[in-house]
């Protein structure tokens, strides 16, 4: 590997970056695994193919985020430019400020602008409502005064759930179009969470029942859908509420 601090007529020999005609040999644009990370966060220019297809995500756990491929930009040019990423939608997102990740010295999280000789790294988030398995883009631009250029990654997510929230989610997977027919339906996904113990650590339930959670984006509707929802599905009971947008704690 050659030092990040190599001549950038270099640049155009390496096949794991892109860019148009108006950025070529300036700016450079990856996706990288957490190995080669490490190696770009050191200093190291990556010479591996860049991805042509599909990379995967680390697998998500219930009701958690997981990690995908991380972007890494630098700013070989003689001039500002301007950063924007864009995904394909959930559950693929883009967490704020590169997930406030600290890695210590060298590049740090991409905001908006690069100035010119710095680097930066993006990190991307797997954050899934249900066990299905999801397929996604994701686009970088990098625009400057002379022109712009553009990457799109596909990325691929899964879920690893215990036995108990599998099972229920093959029977969720089984209802899902027939409750999302339902007027005013959003979204049909799992819930095992204690409510009582929300309010009230001492009732605590510890044998935590799994439900159906059919949700609705208006909260005026719950009660219209609740009448047109079974109340149990395949031995599962059944629930309606309103449907809420994931929140990044900053």
């Amino acid at each position: 590997m050659k030092s990040r601090h190599a001549v950038l007529a270099s640049l155009v020999t390496i096949a794991l970056f892109c860019c148009t005609s108006a950025l070529a040999g300036s700016v450079e644009i990856g996706f990288v695994d957490d190995a080669e990370l490490k190696q770009w966060m050191a200093g190291a220019w990556l010479t591996a193919e860049a991805p042509t297809g599909e990379t995967a995500c680390t697998p998500a756990k219930f009701n958690q985020t997981s990690e995908c491929w991380t972007v890494v930009i630098f700013n070989g040019s003689s001039k500002d430019v301007k950063l924007e990423f864009t995904t394909s939608g959930e559950p693929f997102v883009i967490p704020p400020q590169g997930g406030m990740r600290m890695l210590g010295p060298g590049p740090l999280p991409c905001l908006t602008h690069l100035e010119p000789g710095e680097s930066c790294f993006q990190d991307v988030t797997f954050w899934p409502r249900t066990g299905e398995v999801y397929h996604g883009t994701i686009r970088v631009t990098v625009k400057s005064g002379n022109g712009s250029t553009s990457r799109t990654f596909g990325v691929k997510g899964t879920s690893d759930y215990p036995p108990d929230l599998q099972a229920a989610e093959e029977v969720r997977q089984r209802h899902q179009a027939e409750l999302k027919a339902i007027p005013h339906v959003a979204s049909v996904e799992l819930d095992n969470t204690d409510r009582e113990a929300l309010y009230s650590p001492a009732h605590r339930n510890q044998d935590q029942r799994i439900r159906i959670n059919v949700t609705v984006m208006n909260h005026d509707d719950i009660e219209a859908v609740r009448k047109l929802v079974p109340p149990k599905i395949e031995g599962y009971d059944t629930e309606v509420t309103d449907y809420e947008e994931h929140m990044w704690l900053m």
